[in-house]
Formats: structure tokens, C-alpha cells, sequence
């Protein structure tokens, strides 16, 4: 499927699992801490729209596969990078997120990692995840409808992924339950190593 078919979709598609998550733990949210980031987010959203349409699939899979794979791999080993004004630093954490999520929909890598190194404990961890991508993504749509991407033909597509996203969503709000603090972590981080690695695969095969 064509990456500029394949981003507003997946936009979609996230704001219904992301709503199921956010509802679920809501008692945790922080919102002082994803607002920072939330405006920044936003504030990337048109350029990243902009490099969807104006470059390469494949480079843009290359490209964002390579960083997100490295960060994963730098954060597993114990490496932290003391942030004394945290909110300030939000502001470019949150822009490269808004700009991935415009360019790729895989907006997630800046601010996981963020939140990793500021050791936010899992329950706010999940929660001020949920609110930010949510947010963000309902923030997407109307720039996908304006830039030509989110089409009649993408909105039923992603019509199609609903039962799947809701069996998955579930799954893991259960699992979320069972599994500890440490072993969250690098489960998380393992998880964005295997998303970098497929997106560089994808991007060569392209």
C-alpha cells in the first residue's frame, strides 16, 4: 500500500486504540506533562505532511527505521541524559513527534524515549502516551483531509481494521496489568528496536 495511503489510515486507526487505553488508565494522566508536548506535536503536524507527499516512501522508512532503531538500542544500555528543564525540552521532543507523525504516523519513538529517560513510572507512563497520540491524531485528520491524503476510499479501509485494533487493544490493556515495572521497560524498548528494524526492511524493499 502507498505510504501516503497507508499514514492517514493508520492515524485513524490509532485514535480509537489510544481512547480505549485512555480510558482505562485516565486516573494516572498527568495532563502538565503532555500538554508541553501535545502543542509542539501539533505545531510539526504540517511539515511532516509536507515531506510525506514531497519524498520517497522508502527513504522516509530508511531514514526514521535507522534513528528509532539506534535510540532503542542507546537507551537499553543504561544511558540517561539528565534533563534539568524538562518542560522546555519537551517543545523539540514533541516537534519531531508532530513531524513524524505527519511524515510516517510512527510518531512515537521521540516521546517514548523521553519518557523512558525520565523514568516515568508505568501506569502515567501508558496513560500520558495515550493522551498525547490521541490527541495528536484527532489533530491530524483534518490536515490529512486538507492535504488530499485521508480519501473515501482510505477512510473505509481503515473501516475494515477496527476489529482487529479492538482485539489488540484489549489484549494488551490485560497484559499491561500482569507484566512488572523493569520488565515494561524493556519490553518497550524491545519493541521499538523490532518497529526500527522493519521500517528500515521495508524502506530498502520498496
Amino acid at each position: 500500500m502507498p505510504v501516503q495511503t497507508a499514514v492517514p489510515m493508520l492515524s485513524a486507526t490509532s485514535i480509537f486504540l489510544n481512547l480505549l487505553v485512555l480510558l482505562q488508565s485516565r486516573h494516572s494522566l498527568d495532563t502538565k506533562r503532555i500538554l508541553p508536548l501535545l502543542f509542539a506535536g501539533i505545531a510539526g503536524l504540517p511539515p511532516g505532511i509536507w515531506l510525506l507527499k514531497s519524498l520517497h516512501g522508502g527513504t522516509l522508512k530508511i531514514v526514521v527505521g535507522t534513528l528509532v532503531t539506534l535510540s532503542a538500542i542507546v537507551y537499553s544500555s543504561g544511558f540517561r541524559l539528565r534533563i534539568g528543564r524538562e518542560r522546555l525540552a519537551m517543545i523539540p521532543v514533541g516537534l519531531a513527534s508532530g513531524i513524524l507523525n505527519g511524515a510516517t504516523t510512527f510518531s512515537g519513538p521521540p516521546v517514548i524515549l523521553f519518557l523512558a529517560n525520565q523514568d516515568v513510572v508505568k501506569h502515567q507512563f501508558r496513560a500520558s502516551l495515550a493522551a498525547y497520540f490521541l490527541l495528536l491524531n484527532i489533530a491530524s485528520i483534518p490536515a490529512f483531509v486538507a492535504g488530499g491524503l485521508m480519501t473515501g476510499q482510505a477512510a473505509l479501509k481503515t473501516a475494515y481494521l477496527f476489529p482487529a485494533v479492538v482485539a489488540g487493544s484489549l489484549l494488551g490493556i490485560r497484559t499491561a496489568r500482569r507484566v512488572s515495572e523493569p520488565l515494561f521497560r524493556r519490553l518497550a524498548l524491545a519493541a521499538l528496536a523490532v518497529l526500527g528494524l522493519i521500517s528500515i526492511l521495508n524502506g530498502v524493499v520498496t
